[in-house]
């Protein structure tokens, strides 16, 4: 899947579940959380313009509800909450619709913000007693008016006390609670001695009753490192200690980590060590005016949120670095030759272990001479019928399926596709497998004196790392035979010594030892010596004009329990 670009990007995942949120007390569960803030900067977004992904628990945070008047000169009211967000974009309809759409949405609101008007917004109760009873009372209106899930405490000036403010935000809480008016809550606190003494006094008295502490992490400087970021993480979780901190970065890269300084390597590292509690970010309207319109053969819809989907799919990557057992093991490539194939046209049994490749992600500029790019991957794969939401589709139909790329190919353009680093560290940025991105990695060798002497360098290096050869055993002249195959694959298997090296044919029968030829007796008496690892084909594009045939034979031969 496409984790792998360093430059950010994103689609539009859309699912049709007439689902509406769980009327359930109990918060959702925050390994895979994402919550976004969006309304407060009057940019015109709307809740339909953010991706979703249907696999993570999504809430969008509307900023903000003030207890201030909406006057020309706002003055407090003593919990009395009006609504300051973008109430003409995001509508008590719209909340409805969105959440109709996607059952993984909940939408909850801010309280307090930085400022009102031209001024700050005070947390300036007039008395505990009455602040809560008008806080209770008006927010309810509001919060069922929305049909809203949950609230955000994000109040950063204070002309009270940290006891009194936990007082009044505890009994708030628990008022909320108590009433079924909402499911969840969540502070907003960031590192500021006066912010944190009014939090961490409400956190010892009513941390029990905050579901979430989105800490503003990007209210730390401009220019963070990973490393600074992750003390930061274990600091505020020491302080927060019990508590669901989530990572978080402004998508206007005015402070904090940015995306594009490393904010995913750090989530990638406490995801690894089962410290990512979920991510969130500040927020949408800036998302939507920062975002790109990569040119990547039309794989994105024209709203991009670029740090948004990836985020998401951080999120659901496997953490996991062990690969798939690999003795029914079938690959096919797809996508590289834009013949309209999708991921539905290809018979998939049941009993194989089975991995769509999409092909091809290549570190080149994406214009028309296309140049290298010294690691910095774009997609050339048919990605208009090879979509985020295509792979999401034929995972949930196929819990047998897997969807990785590959990187590199032949051509690019008009001419070869080259490996030009113009450095080793510069080109590979981050460890995938141990930033938990990817579960399995794979080689494409053949035999060629100058492709081999790169892959077996790889090899003995780093062999421990790589879960699959798929050899091309196609490269081979036309018209193998059976013995000359089953010669090769024993002279690869002792180049690739301990590693799982597939079987493999092309499926347009140019090169290698074809299905007429001969493959699958070759196949089966590998398998009848245990020799057989899998099967790989290039690739579906071609198979699609014979109707997918041999992958049908493939993964029988594969599913066969001789």
């Amino acid at each position: 899947m496409a984790f792998f670009f360093s430059k950010l990007f994103s689609s539009l995942f859309l699912c049709q579940l007439l689902l509406l949120s769980l009327p359930s007390t109990q918060a959702a569960p925050a390994s895979n959380l994402f919550r976004e803030y969006i309304g407060a900067e009057f940019n015109n977004v709307k809740f339909s313009d953010v991706p979703i992904n249907p696999d993570v628990d999504f809430h969008f945070i509307l900023s903000f509800a003030i207890d201030y008047t909406t006057s020309s000169s706002p003055s407090p009211t003593n919990g009395e909450f009006n609504v300051f967000w973008d109430a003409g974009n995001l509508s008590p309809s719209q909340v409805s619709s969105i959440k109709t759409a996607h059952g993984n949405v909940k939408v909850a609101l801010s309280l307090g913000g930085d400022s009102v008007g031209n001024g700050y917004a005070y947390f300036n109760p007039s008395s505990v007693d009455s602040w809560v009873s008008n806080a209770i009372s008006s927010l309810t209106k509001i919060i069922q008016q929305y049909n809203l899930d949950g609230i955000d405490i994000d109040y950063e000036h204070f002309s009270a006390d940290p006891s009194t403010f936990a007082e009044c935000i505890g009994r708030l809480i628990s008022g909320l609670k108590g009433n079924g008016v909402i499911s969840f809550a969540s502070i907003a606190p960031f590192d500021d001695d006066q912010v944190q003494s009014h939090y961490l006094a409400l956190w010892r008295k009513y941390g029990h009753l905050i579901d979430y502490v989105n800490f503003q992490f990007y209210a730390y400087d401009k220019g963070t490192t990973v490393s600074q970021f992750l003390n930061y993480f274990d600091t505020q979780s020491s302080n927060y200690n019990g508590g669901k901190v989530l990572a978080s970065f402004i998508s206007d890269g005015s402070g904090g980590l940015s995306p594009g300084g490393g904010f995913f390597t750090a989530c990638s590292r406490l995801k690894s060590q089962g410290k990512l509690n979920g991510i969130f970010i500040w927020s949408a309207d800036d998302s939507k005016s920062n975002a790109i319109l990569y040119n990547y053969n039309a794989f994105f819809f024209s709203k991009l949120f670029p740090s948004l989907f990836l985020c998401q799919l951080l999120l659901l990557s496997l953490p996991s670095n062990q690969a798939a057992p690999a003795s029914n093991l079938f690959r096919e490539y797809i996508g590289a030759e834009f013949n309209n194939v999708k991921f539905s046209d290809v018979p998939i049994n049941p009993d194989v272990d089975f991995h769509f490749i999409l092909s091809f992600a290549i570190d080149y500029t994406t214009s028309s001479s296309p140049s290298p790019t010294n690691g910095e991957f774009n997609v050339f794969w048919d990605a208009g019928n090879l979509s985020p939401s295509q792979v999401s589709s034929i995972k949930t139909a196929h819990g047998n399926v897997k969807v990785a790329l590959s990187l590199g190919g032949d051509s690019v353009g008009n001419g070869y596709a080259y490996f030009n680093p113009s450095s080793v560290d510069s080109w590979l940025i981050s460890g995938l497998k141990g930033n938990g991105v990817i579960s399995f990695a794979s080689i494409a060798p053949f035999d060629d004196d100058q492709v081999q002497s790169h892959y077996l360098a790889l090899w003995r290096k780093y062999g421990h790392l790589i879960d699959y050869v798929n050899f091309q055993f196609y490269a081979y002249d036309k018209g193998t035979t059976v013995s000359q195959f089953l010669n090769y694959f024993d002279t690869q298997s002792s180049n690739y010594n301990g590693g799982k090296v597939l079987a493999s044919f092309i499926s347009d029968g140019s090169g290698g030892l074809s299905p007429v030829g001969g493959f699958f007796t070759a196949c089966s008496r590998l398998k009848s010596q245990g020799k057989l690892n899998g099967i790989f084909i290039w690739s579906a594009d071609d198979s699609k004009s014979n109707g997918f045939r041999y992958e049908r034979q493939s993964q029988a031969l594969l599913a066969s329990p001789h």
